[in-house]
């Protein structure tokens, strides 16, 4: 700021012109100053309405994390489930014994005291051995289903909801990605890679043809179990 115009030639004559012009330059200031300080209160409020905002996403963002977390545990979980009961009635079909159940506390006083009624169960024989009659049922391990992917997911429920189809890449290319993927080499590609992770994690089986050359299909659990 500069004095007012003359002030600066009779400062030494008239102090009281100096005086005033700095009461004008205070005044000037403080309206300045008022300005500034209003603009930084709407910016504050801004940025505070923002950061509410922001926490208020990143609250529902992580409920949904949640959300996904637990619908694949519970995936997992029921897949397992199946391949379990589909296990379990195949081994019926071949004719296989259920596990024996767990004897009762006075069943297990008898044979610890010799009582005749206590019957010792024979041993199985080699050759009955061989033919599985005494083998329980295959409970597969629960797996982790996250590690699938929602793709892997996806393609997996397709292929079990639809047991009696032989799956290929192409099907499964049409089904993961739309029409537009009918002459796509590349989303054939993909299909064939990941019904091969699925085949190696026991979660579908590989067939292949019998003529020549020979072509690959992949099948749901179940159907495999059945045929």
């Amino acid at each position: 700021m500069q004095l007012m115009d003359g002030a600066v030639a009779t400062a030494n004559a008239n102090p009281s012109l100096v005086l005033a012009d700095m009461d004008a330059l205070t005044r000037q200031c403080d309206a300045q100053l008022a300005e500034h300080d209003a603009q930084l209160a709407r910016l504050a409020a801004g940025i505070a309405t923002l950061e509410d905002e922001r926490a208020a996403v990143l609250s529902k963002r992580q409920e949904v994390v949640d959300t996904r977390e637990q619908a694949l545990r519970v995936q997992g979980t029921l897949l397992a489930a199946a391949r379990a009961g589909a296990t379990l009635r195949g081994g019926q079909r071949d004719g296989r014994t259920p596990p024996r159940a767990s004897a009762s506390p006075g069943e297990r006083e008898n044979t610890a005291s010799g009582s005749p009624s206590a019957e010792t169960p024979a041993a199985p024989t080699a050759a009955a051995e061989e033919d599985g009659l005494f083998a329980e049922p295959e409970v597969p391990a629960v797996f982790d289903a996250s590690k699938l992917g929602p793709r892997g997911m996806q393609a997996l429920r397709i292929i079990n909801g639809a047991p009696g189809q032989q799956w290929t890449p192409h099907l499964l290319a049409v089904q993961l990605e739309g029409a537009q993927a009918e002459a796509d080499g590349k989303a054939h590609n993909r299909a064939r890679t990941l019904m091969d992770d699925l085949a190696k994690k026991q979660l579908v089986v590989k067939k292949y043809s019998s003529g020549k050359p020979r072509r690959c299909h992949f099948v749901a659990i179940s159907a495999a179990e059945d045929a």
